[in-house]
């Protein structure tokens, strides 16, 4: 069944019709998990990732980024919506073969011009030259990624970290202040919590 990930973008079954969309909205085709297949994280399930996607989104339709990073990019949705949404460069990085094996499967169903680059390797590698980073990830590598972030990061971009909860996100907040970034918003849903920062 077609769902809404965020206001403007369904997730709809591959091989099934296309659903109608509103203006300005986008539709992803999603895979279908084989039987004894496993999970690979972000399939729309999770509030962070619909948390993720509505603010993704919101900020490439207002901002325009031209250079999104995916950290944590599990299928590869929130990419896809950077790609769909105008970025020219989009990269995925994952330290799960599974889910970067899940991501270009994704990826390949959109016949899209724009390769989304996937990788495993650190957020920093390719130098400070994201406007837009989303990392959906657990606490524990939030905290130990943020320097590599915080690099990764071009003047004036913006950084969105999501996968915790409210009692960890003072200590997060600090954490990415330390290395020059400034808290610029707050989200939440179901508990879970989005926190905005941006580069001056």
């Amino acid at each position: 069944m077609p769902f809404n990930l965020a206001p403007r973008v369904t997730v709809y079954p591959f091989g099934s019709e296309m659903p109608a969309l509103a203006t300005d909205s986008i539709a992803l085709p999603q895979l279908r998990r084989a039987e004894g297949e496993s999970e690979v994280f972000g399939d729309g399930s999770h509030a962070t990732t619909r948390l993720c996607a509505i603010v993704l989104d919101l900020l490439c339709r207002h901002r325009q980024p031209r250079a999104v990073l995916d950290v944590g990019t599990g299928t590869g949705v929130l990419a896809r919506i950077a790609r769909a949404r105008g970025a020219s460069l989009v990269v995925g990085t994952d330290i799960d073969a599974a889910a970067l094996a899940s991501a270009a499967a994704h990826a390949r169903l959109d016949s899209h011009s724009v390769a989304i680059e996937l990788s495993g390797d650190a957020p920093d590698r390719w130098g400070a030259r994201f406007d837009l980073i989303v990392a959906n990830i657990l606490e524990g590598p939030l905290t130990e990624l943020a320097p590599a972030l915080a690099r990764a990061l071009t003047s004036g971009g913006v950084l969105l970290i999501s996968g915790f909860m409210r009692p960890q996100a003072p200590a997060l907040r600090v954490r990415y202040e330390r290395f020059g970034l400034i808290p610029s918003g707050e989200s939440c849903l179901e508990g879970w919590v989005l926190l905005t920062f941006a580069r001056p």
